[in-house]
Formats: C-alpha cells, structure tokens, sequence
C-alpha cells in the first residue's frame, strides 16, 4: 500500500513543484513505484515532465466514478517508475458530495498500487490544501534558506496542527527540506543551523543545493535526473530519495515502538507533542526565535543616519557591514528592523562621487 505524500507550504517559491518532480524521479530510479498529482492551475509539475494542463474529452465524465476518470488520465512519463496525473481543468477534484471530498475518496483506492504518492500543493492557503493534507500519510516541507522562508513558517505549522487535530489524526511530518542552499552564503548557513536547532531529527539530513541544472532541467520538459543525473542537483535528490526509504524501512522493521522512541522512527509525530505544546504554541515560537535572531543583526543600527551624510563608502561599509544590495554602487540598500517582526525596513544610501549625499528608510510588509 503506498504513502501519500503531499509536498505543501504556504508560502510560493520555496522550491515545492521542484521537489515534487525531482524527489519522484529519484524515487523511480530506485525502483519504486511513484505517482505523481499536479493540484496547481500552473501545471508546472507536469510541464517539468513534458506535459502541459488537461482537459476532459467529454465534460461529463466529471460526474461518472472519479476513480474510473482519474486512472483513464494517468500518464506514464519517460522516468522510470513515474506516473502522473496532470492538472485537469474542468475536473473538479475536491468538491464535496459529503463530509469526504470526492479526491480524498479517490486517492485511497488509487495509492494501493503504487509505493509513493507525491502530491504537489498550491501555494498560499486554499481549502484544497487542507483536503491534500487531509487524506496525505505524511508532508514534506520545502524552506528556501533566506529570511523570508523563515517568517512564513510558523503559520503553515499552524495549518498542519489545525488538520492534524480536527481531520487526519494520522498526519505527521515527513520532514523540513532546505532548498536553495549556498554554502558561500552566510545567511544559508545562518537557517540551515537554526532548523536543526530547533527542529533537530525532523529536518533532512540531505540538503537541496543551488544548482543551475535544477533551474535548467524543467525548460526541457524533464526532471534534473533525466537532464544531467551526475549534477550535483541530481544527486542531492538521490540522497533524499534514499533518506526517505531508508525510514520507511526502518518503520518496517521496528512496527512496535516505545512511546518514548517513537519520535525518532515516526519523524516526532504532532501527537506525541505535550498539551502545554499545543496550548502555547512553543513549537512555533521556536520559529520566530530563529527569526528574530537573524533580525539582531540589524537591530543595533542608530535610529538617525545623519552622520553618514558626505562620509566615504569605506566609512560607511566600517559602521554598517556589507550592505544587502547594491545597485550599481550609487545606491546601497540594507535591512534594519526596530519593532514589528513581520514588516521590514530598508535603509537606501545614496553616493555621489563615493561621498553620501543623502539617505531614505523605507517600511515594507
């Protein structure tokens, strides 16, 4: 019986489609059997394979048996060992005939014939997330290792423990994926420390590098496996997918756990956290403590930038650091942040002739 798999955040460009697609690929090469389901308007997991969005051939076949329509639409694609279900129009997968949407009925008769079932969610929150979630074993969660993927967390544990307790008791945490990583990057190093600070055994070990073959690979309507399987991209995903199987055997070879074990083996399921946990919301506190360490950083800056004004660059990169952008010299931009977490503000240097001529901060949410 295969696990399903939703690969969901609430925030966009975290790299959820790009996991999808390469995680499922990598899973096929090692010889499981994997179905792919494209839930976003875009259709970018199956344009990554080679297709593009679907339409019925004949509109009423919507309101025949969901399971006969979504099996005559799975499409066997060029990597090993992966089917897919592209996006479906006029398909209306998770309307509701009673208090199971028609997806979550379908989806558990269709699994039993696959290994994995990897399930590619739309970003932002919508009500077919919480159908994803609500018929998923487990959820993998993409965080972009930048600042902003950082913020946004905490809000997405919410939904995961608002499901867990109100719809799919059995939902648990398949793990947090750092995507996007650069080792050169300070701040890249800065996030993947504090997730596995605070996180510990539910991040992965394996970490998705930045790598121009997995930007590359979708243009040419193929995983970064099939386009350039010895990129260090391709191996990355390689590593995940033999992460992920190896604690499935792990589970099988151990189906009876102590309690007070059972979180290194069942990736610390939401169940097992305290009541005093889920009452004060800790487990997201610790999200925005990594959050506001980052932002420490930039929070001894003077509140009046006045002495700046006709100093040299030199002096001012001595008294700020490197800024956070710079456009073209003439204009430097940092991130300062004195009181609310969730906005930012940008302090703009402006040079002329290397000299400050003025200054402006700028609140942006």
């Amino acid at each position: 019986m295969g696990k399903i798999i939703s690969i969901c955040n609430q925030k966009g460009g975290v790299g959820k489609t790009t996991t999808c697609v390469n995680l499922s690929a990598a899973l096929g090469i090692l010889e499981k059997k994997v179905l792919v389901i494209d839930t976003d308007p875009l259709a970018n997991a199956s344009t990554s394979f080679g297709f593009s969005s679907k339409k019925l051939n004949n509109p009423s076949l919507q309101h025949m048996d969901l399971t006969s329509v979504i099996r005559n639409n799975i499409i066997l694609t060029k990597s090993p060992n992966v089917d897919l279900l592209p996006f479906i129009e006029d398909l209306n997968l998770f309307k509701r005939t009673s208090e199971v949407s028609k997806f979550n009925k379908a989806i558990q008769s269709i699994h039993k014939s696959y290994d994995f079932v990897i399930i590619d969610c739309v970003p932002f929150f919508k009500a077919k997330n919480l159908d994803i979630l609500t018929c998923s074993n487990s959820v993998i969660i993409p965080v972009q290792c930048d600042y902003y993927a950082l913020e946004g967390l905490h809000k997405f544990l919410k939904t995961i423990r608002f499901t867990k307790k109100n719809l799919n008791p059995d939902l648990h945490i398949e793990g947090f994926l750092l995507t996007m990583y650069n080792k050169r990057l300070k701040l890249s190093n800065q996030v993947a420390h504090y997730m596995r600070e605070y996180f510990n055994d539910l991040v992965f070990d394996s970490i998705i590098m930045r790598s121009s073959k997995i930007t590359q690979a979708p243009g040419y309507g193929q995983s970064v496996l099939e386009f350039d399987i010895n990129s260090d991209g391709a191996q990355c995903y390689l590593l995940l997918a033999s992460e992920i199987i190896s604690k499935e055997s792990v589970k099988l070879e151990t189906p009876m756990i102590p309690e007070e074990k059972e979180s290194m083996f069942n990736n610390k399921q939401l169940s097992k956290t305290t009541h005093d946990e889920v009452t004060d919301d800790s487990i997201f506190q610790k999200v925005l403590q990594a959050t506001t360490s980052i932002e420490e950083k930039f929070n001894t800056l003077p509140k009046n930038f006045d002495s700046l004004i006709n100093r040299q660059k030199a002096y001012v990169k001595n008294k700020l650091g490197t800024c956070y952008k710079n456009h073209l010299g003439k204009v430097w931009v940092y991130k300062i942040n004195k009181s609310k977490l969730f906005k930012k503000k940008f302090l703009h240097i402006y040079f002329k002739n290397d000299s400050v001529s003025h200054y402006s901060t700028k609140w942006f949410s």
